[in-house]
């Protein structure tokens, strides 16, 4: 028996569990340094449909929790530049769960801007659609909550998943170009390469709650 390889899971579900215990709040700390809410567990004043006016009916607040059934994304009312945002998330069995990151709503999807955020149900859990190798895979625990970080600072990104960084890359670059040339991304003009846009959250079966962001 795998005794290190139960233990490793064993953490991650009481990870899990915590999180979900956690109400949604902001320290006096965190407001020092500049943290506010997207989403407080009630009000989506900050959010409406992906090239719409007001917020779908696929998307519902229940508990504190953003949840989606599949359908028209969310996007942000405000742009960004560079930040740090910071949710809990889960996805039910076979759910699908999205982040993009400086979306050009011009565009008809978020997909043809926005950098993707992949929680679950694509090609690995932090990851970015396949163009970057995750430094670490972790399983995401079906229904239950993960927290996730997004760093974006100029040219680079960097997600985090239940406290482990998994991912770091640069955009703009050569190694970036040639990515994205041999990816599912290859024929959007300019991919990744906003250096302003929104926040887009996309999903199917998945839920978000205490969404905070910190412009930098």
């Amino acid at each position: 028996m795998n005794y290190p390889r139960l233990l490793l899971a064993a953490c991650a579900l009481l990870g899990a569990t915590a999180v979900a215990q956690e109400k949604p709040k902001i320290t006096a700390v965190e407001r020092s340094q500049g943290w506010r809410f997207l989403f407080d567990g009630g009000s989506l004043a900050d959010w409406r449909g992906y090239g719409q006016n007001r917020v779908p009916k696929n998307w519902t607040v229940l508990d504190g929790w953003l949840t989606s059934t599949g359908g028209p994304a969310l996007v942000s009312e405000e742009e960004f530049k560079d930040f740090e945002l910071l949710f809990d998330w889960k996805a039910d069995e076979g759910g699908v769960c999205e982040v993009y990151l400086r979306a050009d709503e011009d565009r008809a999807m978020p997909e043809e801007s926005g950098l993707l955020v992949e929680l679950a149900g694509g090609t690995g859990m932090g990851g970015n659609g396949g163009l970057t190798e995750l430094w670490r895979t972790i399983t995401p625990q079906p229904g239950l909550w993960h927290r996730s970080k997004v760093t974006v600072y100029g040219n680079q990104v960097e997600h985090w998943v239940d406290g482990e960084r998994v991912l770091t890359y640069m955009v703009d670059t050569a190694a970036w170009r040639a990515a994205v040339a041999a990816s599912r991304f290859k024929d959007v003009r300019a991919y990744g390469m906003h250096r302003e846009g929104r926040i887009v959250l996309s999903g199917k079966n998945a839920s978000f709650r205490n969404i905070k962001i910190r412009p930098l």
